[in-house]
């Protein structure tokens, strides 16, 4: 079988996830030919790392004319997927995203395009969709239990001191870099509403702000927290060198990327995305998603409601909940159910399984428990690359979990809108910003 020539364009953190399943793992399916970014030390820097012998280039339009790649993985900024993603249809390549697809509805518009006029297509890595209680809510909808989504409840918590934070000391923080959270997060949470509902999103409203975060929210305020005169008395001081050790001792595969900037002030005067966002949207055939983020929460996680016609589905989950003894509670498993982390295992971060609570309108509740997995986001990030990379779901994929770049449009796009919302304060038709791909 021949193997499919690959470029990677974007060598930051998310990076080195994909690479040494191109080079390792899916040997014998795919090649590594090229590497490409701005900072091509960073290319420089994975070759030597994951072993490989990629050419390396900080122009892509060279490295797309010269390599001629079968496949090209985005996992560039969120401000340059368009432009790569565009370039590489036009030049007869397939294409996987990382989410988010793009930041908005003109690249949208100019993604699709791309792809009915080059006759490639652009694989969504969703991974949220392939985390086994994902499936199995999907599972459960398409089984009848609660008959069709009427509405669905969605609130999503990010811890203030660790991942909630991590979006303002990046260059996430600045809305026309990212989209803002409502875009470069939420657009997983907006693919799993609009994949368990069903339906495409038709309009959207929202409230947001930033309320945590930013300009004089904290009693210090700093340009990057290395260099800061404050680190003793800031609680949001995050010691990027401690992080790289820490990372280290969890095995992560690289430490650290070349020339990033990981800890800038989270008080930072730049700061312009919201940490408080609700969102509604009302779709097609009219169900409605009531949506909240916030990212200045003590814990991690998220509930989830979804009321059909002949039911209700519940769903929580709360990580790195700092009670007392909470480490001494919970587990980790792998895939296969085996323990990889007991009792007191000071780096403990999620909790053993998660559970479905179903409701039927015409019978006794139950429950559905399924075990926690320890890494790649849950598992599902193994599972895209299965299914890009070997076809697992080809011609079987029931459940759609293999997402497109539709997938991708419409779950940026409610984040677009809910941020043209926000700024307006009035309803935001998709229609408008989509034309005929609406």
């Amino acid at each position: 079988m021949k193997k499919k020539r690959c470029a990677v364009v974007g060598i930051g953190h998310r990076s080195h996830s994909w690479i040494p399943q191109i080079v390792d793992t899916y040997k014998e399916q795919t090649e590594l030919v090229a590497l490409c970014d701005p900072v091509v030390a960073r290319c420089h820097d994975a070759n030597k790392y994951f072993g490989a012998a990629a050419k390396c280039y900080d122009d892509y339009n060279r490295m797309l004319s010269e390599e001629k790649p079968d496949l090209v993985v985005v996992v560039s900024p969120e401000y340059v997927h368009a432009e790569h993603i565009v370039k590489a249809l036009d030049a007869g390549c397939e294409v996987a995203s990382e989410k988010p697809l793009c930041i908005s509805a003109e690249e949208a518009v100019c993604i699709l395009d791309a792809e009915q006029r080059s006759g490639k297509k652009v694989f969504m890595g969703f991974n949220c969709r392939h985390i086994p209680l994902c499936s199995k809510i999907k599972e459960v909808i398409l089984s009848g239990a609660i008959g069709t989504p009427v509405s669905a409840d969605l609130t999503w918590y990010l811890g203030y001191m660790e991942h909630g934070a991590s979006y303002f000391r990046r260059w996430h923080r600045i809305m026309a870099k990212s989209g803002g959270l409502l875009i470069t997060k939420a657009t997983h949470h907006f693919d799993l509403a609009n994949w368990w509902i069903g339906d495409r999103p038709e309009s959207v409203f929202s409230r947001c702000s930033l309320n945590f975060f930013g300009k004089g929210k904290g009693k210090f305020q700093g340009t990057r927290c290395r260099d800061c005169a404050h680190k003793s008395e800031c609680e949001l001081f995050y010691d990027i060198k401690d992080n790289e050790r820490k990372s280290a001792e969890l095995g992560y595969h690289v430490n650290t990327v070349r020339d990033y900037e990981g800890d800038g002030c989270v008080f930072s005067d730049e700061i312009d995305i919201y940490d408080t966002m609700a969102v509604m949207v009302r779709y097609k055939n009219g169900a409605v998603l009531n949506y909240s983020l916030n990212a200045s929460v003590p814990y991690e996680g998220w509930n989830l409601a979804i009321n059909g016609t002949n039911g209700r589905l519940e769903s929580k989950i709360t990580d790195n909940k700092p009670s007392p003894g909470w480490q001494e509670r919970h587990q980790i498993v792998d895939s296969d159910g085996k323990l990889l982390k007991g009792k007191g295992y000071r780096v403990t971060d999620w909790p053993a399984e998660y559970s479905i609570h179903i409701m039927p309108h015409d019978g006794d509740d139950y429950q559905i428990k399924l075990p926690n997995i320890a890494d790649g986001h849950g598992g599902g990030d193994y599972k895209i690359f299965d299914a890009l990379f070997k076809g697992s779901l080809s011609g079987s994929d029931k459940l759609g979990l293999n997402a497109s770049a539709t997938d991708g449009v419409f779950s940026m796009i409610i984040g677009a809108a809910a941020n043209q919302s926000a700024t307006t304060g009035l309803p935001v038709a998709i229609k408008e910003l989509l034309g005929i791909w609406g």
